[in-house]
């Protein structure tokens, strides 16, 4: 702005409809690796894109033309969901990046197991990845995670109501998926512990206002073996109207029911 007064300028961090990977590899900042990250040979795939859009003419990069994942396919078979394919795309549509921050509607069924305690986002492609090894960690304070996030307690999460939620995560991306997707993905992370001790905490979501955190909960509880956990879904059903809601309600009570099945088989 200071050299050229009156031109149009307007910058974007992870935060603009901008494809920006493949703006970086023509810029020469590095490859797009097998995980579709941009990888650059000092720092590797640890870094966020910025971009400056202007109105004046700049003199162009060369475009970085070398592939160096080579024959590694670490990232591809680290993947829980498979959902990175061998020609350097991913399915969106099973990542877990995607599952707990973008997509709005329930997580579908096959893909819930595979989640683990993942509950806002997945880095495992990047973890595992030969050229994070010796990465540099940033030191920028503003980058850093809040000490109350690092390893939160999912029993505590599911209590959080809109206020609290609010402000616990003011001016954290966590926001982005919103208290119903946040939650939602909490109660798949409990049903992935499948412990006893997580029945209170999804019974409070099985209540839930929203119907989305409630057929979450549902799914859930149907995955810890105990009988509470099935009256739990027995006096749900009584109540609920939501459909959907009914349904992973019904799913779960059937699961219950295949697994007295299977316990006689050894019992008669």
């Amino acid at each position: 702005r200071e050299l050229n007064a009156g031109k149009f300028s307007r910058s974007f961090v992870d935060s603009g409809p901008v494809l920006e990977r493949e703006v970086a590899q023509r810029a020469g900042l590095g490859w797009i690796g097998k995980h579709s990250n941009l990888i650059n040979w000092k720092k590797g795939s640890w870094f966020f894109l910025a971009e400056l859009l202007v109105d004046v003419q700049l003199e162009a990069e060369l475009p970085f033309t070398r592939v160096d994942c080579g024959t590694c396919t670490i990232c591809i078979e680290a993947c829980p969901t498979d959902a990175i394919i061998a020609n350097r795309t991913l399915d969106a549509r099973r990542c877990i990046s995607y599952l707990t921050i973008e997509l709005k509607d329930p997580i579908p069924l096959e893909l819930r197991p595979k989640m683990a305690n993942l509950i806002f986002g997945c880095d495992i492609c990047q973890q595992v990845c030969p050229w994070n090894r010796d990465a540099p960690q940033s030191q920028e304070k503003r980058l850093q995670p809040r000490p109350e996030n690092v390893a939160p307690q999912l029993l505590n999460l599911m209590k959080l109501d809109q206020a609290a939620f609010s402000k616990r995560f003011r001016n954290s991306p966590i926001k982005r998926a919103k208290r119903r997707g946040f939650l939602r993905n909490v109660a798949v992370a409990l049903g992935n512990w499948a412990h006893v001790e997580a029945i209170p905490a999804l019974s409070l979501g099985l209540d839930d206002e929203e119907a989305l955190v409630r057929a979450h909960s549902a799914w859930a509880l149907g995955r810890i073996s105990d009988l509470q956990a099935k009256t739990k879904l027995e006096e749900a059903k009584i109540t609920e109207k939501n459909p959907e809601v009914l349904t992973e309600i019904e799913t779960a009570l059937a699961v219950f029911s295949l697994k007295a099945v299977d316990l006689r088989k050894f019992t008669d």
